[in-house]
């Protein structure tokens, strides 16, 4: 019966603050815990939400860049591409047939690259002078057997661009 003399001698104001300090320190533990399944759930969902709003952005995303060119840039270009042409009728000779007709078929796409931009290449070699037209004179040459001045070489040729001109001729004129 010692056993239940012990339980009359205890106090139970006591036994409810002990409880009480127990509860409360297993819910504060259970508190801190749901905080880290909290903290690691939600850098779960920020992770996912992170990666579906990449995936999403590369599927809607273009697959190639889109580059402007700029003027500037295809009236580099137009220029070369009259200097090759120039250069392979110099040359043309010497080639063979398919080494010229490779060559030719390359210069007409770079031609037509630049008919998709509305681009132009004029040269005005052999032809007569207008003072009209848009063209750096260079030097002018002396010849007294022509009656009108024409253009004896192009130097570089104008460069139109949707009807405008971007680039003037440099020329070289023979004249009486």
């Amino acid at each position: 019966m010692g056993i239940f003399n012990f339980f009359n001698s205890i106090d139970f104001q006591a036994i409810e603050i002990v409880l009480l300090f127990v509860v409360t320190i297993l819910l504060i533990f259970v508190i801190l815990s749901l905080g880290k399944i909290a903290a690691g759930t939600v850098k779960r969902i920020d992770h996912l939400r992170d990666s579906l709003r990449e995936e999403i952005r590369f599927s809607i995303q273009p697959k190639v860049i889109e580059m402007s060119l700029s003027v500037e840039a295809l009236v580099a270009l137009a220029v070369e591409i009259w200097r090759i042409e120039q250069r392979m009728a110099k040359v043309s000779s010497g080639l063979s047939d398919i080494q010229r007709k490779g060559l030719e078929s390359s210069v007409q796409k770079l031609r037509r690259y630049l008919e998709k931009y509305d681009i132009e290449i004029r040269d005005y070699t052999n032809q007569k002078f207008n003072k009209g037209l848009n063209l750096d004179v260079l030097s002018v040459k002396k010849d007294t057997a022509i009656t009108e001045p024409i253009v004896k070489e192009t130097v570089e040729p104008t460069i139109m661009c949707k009807g405008q001109v971007v680039k003037k001729a440099k020329i070289i004129l023979l004249s009486n």
